[in-house]
């Protein structure tokens, strides 16, 4: 039986893509080994949203034929669809485009029965199309599946590749979502991620439908117990919103809502749509309406126009936000956006800007998070390591808590309640209040 892995970088979307993937080679008789194993076909899922990114992608590619020079080696994901010459260039026989990679199946049945040396497959992404259904996945986190409900962005922001490597907003049939969360359900997926490269859009393309719908048929779903949102922009945080989220019991108290700059003029620059007032006014009504809401977020360090002052201002705002987690970049000029023109920051200044604010954005997270010593909270439990148990709160705090035993049947993907006892580097530590699981 021929034999075959998934290398997947960048995003959730990538990740829930991955899984679709693997179950489509699957159909057609491959099994699946563990990277770094030896196989016949390697599927690089690549990622293109910095230049680190690319690099990963192309080492990755590289690994691959190291490991086995007769392998096959496919690339598909955003760089792939950006440059599919430099995939191959770097080692790739197969190259395959964001829309093209639902037929990963054929392609390759194709190379193999007709001996192809090389296929290139990658069509122009700004075309508009329909929403591309196809098997459901079958891989997941043992607790946790991404299930993907649009696909493309419309903003254009001045620094990002994603709309032109993803195109434009296409929106999944809420059928179809959800019958693939009844068979998420089936096979004991508990929680669920609902991802896309644009969520806001959902539903743009539908007549009266946005991402509130889709939660709401979610939610009477027998099973699942969580539903957890991807990332969101502050401006789709109206008080409409927020009252009719309020309706579904499972939808998890944690937000993501990238910041990406503090600095009004700065996302003016970034034509991200919003100001920091629109941003700041999106978590309080979160807060005030909502229980042991926690925010998350991403913020661009050294984007080109910005200047000591607007980076003060992007630390004033995780002060005032009290983000539980906020991840930092570093500005990446990615060509074909209007960002590539400008002239970058000097690159001590930016990684004199990470270091402040990552050292900052930690010690106003653990300031926060040690409001929660001493309470009692419930986590859906994720993985075990010796005698302590690792989860997630609803609202997306990690937590560890010592058990007595090692029984790991009585503990993986059941929910537990921890009385937090302390802090680690990135969550919470505690015990578990009672040995027996909460079904």
């Amino acid at each position: 039986m021929r034999t075959y892995t998934i290398i997947t970088l960048g995003c959730k979307v990538n990740q829930y893509e991955s899984s679709v993937i693997s179950t489509n080679l699957e159909a057609i008789g491959f099994e699946y080994r563990k990277f770094p194993d030896i196989c016949d076909i390697y599927v690089v899922n690549t990622c293109t949203v910095t230049s680190m990114s690319d690099k990963k992608s192309r080492q990755m590619i590289h690994k691959a034929r190291i490991i086995n020079p007769d392998c096959i080696i496919i690339a598909t994901g955003c760089l792939a669809q950006q440059d599919p010459q430099i995939m191959i260039k770097n080692g790739a026989d197969i190259v395959l485009g964001n829309n093209e990679k639902s037929y990963i199946e054929e392609m390759l049945v194709s190379v193999l029965k007709e001996k192809r040396p090389k296929l290139i497959a990658v069509s122009d992404i700004s075309q508009k199309i329909e929403y591309k259904n196809s098997r459901f996945p079958d891989k997941w986190e043992r607790t946790r599946g991404y299930l993907k409900i649009q696909d493309g962005c419309d903003n254009f922001c001045s620094y990002c590749i994603i709309p032109y490597v993803r195109g434009r907003v296409r929106s999944r049939d809420i059928e179809d979502i959800k019958k693939e969360a009844e068979h998420m359900a089936s096979k004991g997926i508990k929680e669920v991620v609902l991802t896309g490269i644009h969520l806001d859009s959902y539903g743009k393309d539908k007549e009266d439908l946005s991402i509130i719908n889709v939660i709401a048929e979610l939610n009477e779903i027998n099973g699942i117990r969580r539903i957890r949102l991807g990332s969101l922009e502050p401006k789709i945080i109206t008080d409409h919103f927020v009252t009719e989220i309020k309706k579904y019991s499972k939808l998890c108290p944690h937000f993501h809502m990238s910041l990406q700059s503090g600095s009004d003029k700065v996302l003016l620059d970034m034509n991200r749509r919003y100001d920091s007032k629109i941003f700041i006014d999106a978590i309080v009504k979160l807060r005030n309406s909502i229980p042991d809401v926690e925010i998350t977020t991403d913020i661009i360090v050294g984007y080109p126009t910005e200047t000591e002052e607007d980076f003060q201002k992007s630390m004033e705002i995780v002060r005032k936000a009290q983000f539980i987690k906020t991840h930092v970049f570093k500005f990446s000029k990615r060509k074909g956006t209007k960002a590539e023109k400008l002239q970058s920051l000097n690159s001590s200044v930016l990684n004199e800007r990470s270091r402040r604010l990552i050292s900052y954005a930690t010690e106003v997270s653990h300031n926060k998070l040690a409001g929660y010593l001493g309470k009692n909270l419930q986590i859906l439990i994720e993985e075990k390591q010796n005698n302590t148990v690792i989860g997630h709160t609803t609202n997306y705090i990690k937590v560890s808590a010592l058990v007595s035993n090692n029984v790991e049947k009585d503990y993986i993907n059941t929910f537990c309640n921890v009385t937090i006892s302390g802090l680690t580097d990135d969550g919470l530590k505690g015990i578990i209040t009672s040995e027996k699981p909460v079904l």
